[in-house]
């Protein structure tokens, strides 16, 4: 039974922590927004014939676009998502294409404490910008 409790409880634990913040389209893109305890992932899907995603950003470029990659803490080497160095390559995409994108402060990187809450996401496109905010 106390087995039972604590799988409830990590399951809930991990629904808050990666939770769907929504969703919204148009004839060019379908924007897919989802949070969760490393950051914001934003997965863009191509709804036109070619559509060239020339970038993208969250809170109006509060929240830095992440990649893989390792870090030194505290004398151990730690591999996961790094803001450093991280810029944005424009992407061409074709009709039902779809990439995911991660933004986000981690824990370790400065300014300490900076946690990026979802408000907004933009997407500069050849064919115009898109916005999405919850």
């Amino acid at each position: 039974m106390n087995i039972f409790y604590t799988a409830a409880a990590a399951m809930t634990l991990m629904a808050a922590l990666s939770s769907s913040t929504g969703a919204a389209e148009n004839g060019i893109i379908k924007v897919n927004i989802q949070k969760n305890i490393q950051g914001i992932n934003v997965s863009v899907t191509a709804r036109a014939d070619t559509v060239l995603i020339k970038n993208i950003d969250v809170n109006r470029g509060k929240c830095p676009l992440l990649t893989k990659g390792t870090l030194t803490y505290q004398g151990k080497r730690l591999e996961g998502w790094v803001a450093q160095g991280a810029t944005f390559t424009p992407t061409t995409m074709h009709f039902a294409d779809g990439l995911t994108w991660h933004f986000g402060h981690t824990y370790l990187q400065p300014p300490p404490g900076v946690v990026c809450d979802f408000l907004e996401a933009r997407v500069f496109t050849d064919k115009g910008n898109f916005t999405i905010s919850e």
